[in-house]
């Protein structure tokens, strides 16, 4: 999540000014507004999934209810990683910077969280292969997610740049078919009507390319119409999203994330409603110099090290019994989201103080 939690405050037309793709823009602060929501929105995630699998609880459709409007959290960081790379050139030396800085930080917490796993009595063997594997604790799969994209930056780059509206929207309609129809249709019946071979749409590329379409293609304050049809949207299809999981799991028995993971067709459409709405709300909320903005600005510098250690936050204040029903689930979880995103960011600001330490927690 780095370039969607981080580089936004350099790059963007503010307030909908919009200039040639290769432009170097005025600071865009509706983009520290979009990441700091999408940071809330990641942990909600994780505040509702220690609840979620208790299906016919009463505190279920609470966390059901939060859980599907929050699911577009992801999606979005990809957006934003798209809608700030994917207009600039890029070289092999940029390319290695970005990765190295996502990276480091990656090792580093990957170890910390396995210190802790042995404090709290679970022991795991050969640090460096289980690293190498794939994520220790399971928050950190975007970080290696997040490397293998960069790779394909210039590719998607090369993209933007060089195409025309009707066929980034050709391309983008066969992703949403290929990448979120087809294994929906496939988790649902376990079989695909067509029998094409739909894996050269890799999904949270798609997400970047999309991410950039919108953010150089639309004004940051579009019409009232918009405004407004996104947040409705947006709602609708976090309802949509809501009353398929509840159908799902009911039918199986069982808690069930068919329409929670980010291949969800309504969690891609959702995530396009968002980005409309939260870009305007933050392009309207946060002008510059306001008390607000300086804020958000404060927080959203300190996102990419909020995303590392919330989940050990969550942690701590679990073993000391405050979790997503220390009192009512649905004031208990956004409550609980404000109270890690905050105990969070304080100590990744003093981290970043620190010489040397502020590499594992970059702004």
């Amino acid at each position: 999540m780095r370039d969607g939690m981080q580089d936004s405050a350099q790059y963007g037309a503010q307030h909908g000014t919009r200039s040639g793709p290769r432009a170097h823009a005025a600071r865009d602060y509706a983009l520290d507004g979009m990441r700091a929501a999408a940071t809330l929105l990641v942990i909600l995630t994780h505040v509702g999934a220690q609840g979620f699998g208790q299906l016919g609880q009463r505190h279920w459709w609470g966390i059901n209810a939060w859980e599907s409007m929050a699911r577009v959290s992801v999606p979005l960081f990809f957006m934003l990683t798209g809608a700030l790379l994917l207009a600039r050139d890029h070289t092999v030396a940029s390319l290695g910077r970005r990765i190295w800085r996502v990276a480091l930080p990656l090792a580093a917490w990957s170890v910390l969280y396995l210190l802790w796993f042995r404090h709290t009595g679970q022991h795991h063997e050969n640090w460096p292969a289980l690293i190498a594997s794939g994520p220790v604790v399971g928050h950190l799969w975007y970080l290696y997610a997040l490397i293998g994209a960069y790779v394909f930056v210039p590719v998607l780059a090369a993209f933007h740049l060089h195409s025309g509206t009707g066929i980034k929207l050709f391309c983008l309609l066969f992703w949403f078919i290929g990448a979120t129809v087809v294994p929906l249709e496939v988790a649902l019946t376990s079989q695909r009507v067509v029998g094409i071979d739909w894996a050269v749409l890799p999904l949270y590329t798609g997400y970047m390319a999309l991410g950039a379409m919108l953010y150089h293609g639309l004004p940051a304050r579009p019409g009232a119409r918009i405004r407004i049809g996104a947040w409705l949207a947006w709602a609708l299809l976090s309802a949509a999203i809501a009353l398929a999981t509840w159908w799902r799991s009911v039918t199986l028995g069982q808690a069930n994330e068919t329409f929670y993971v980010y291949s969800s067709p309504l969690v891609a459409l959702s995530a396009v409603a968002a980005f409309i709405a939260l870009r305007a709300l933050s392009a309207a909320w946060l002008p510059a110099g306001s008390r607000r903005q300086r804020a958000v600005a404060w927080f959203a510098a300190t996102s990419f090290g909020v995303y590392l250690v919330h989940v050990w936050i969550l942690f701590v204040l679990e073993a000391h019994g405050i979790n997503y029903r220390f009192i009512n689930p649905w004031l208990a979880v956004p409550l609980l989201t404000l109270l890690a995103a905050a105990l969070s960011a304080l100590l990744v600001r003093l981290l970043q103080a620190i010489p040397l330490v502020r590499a594992i927690v970059p702004r």
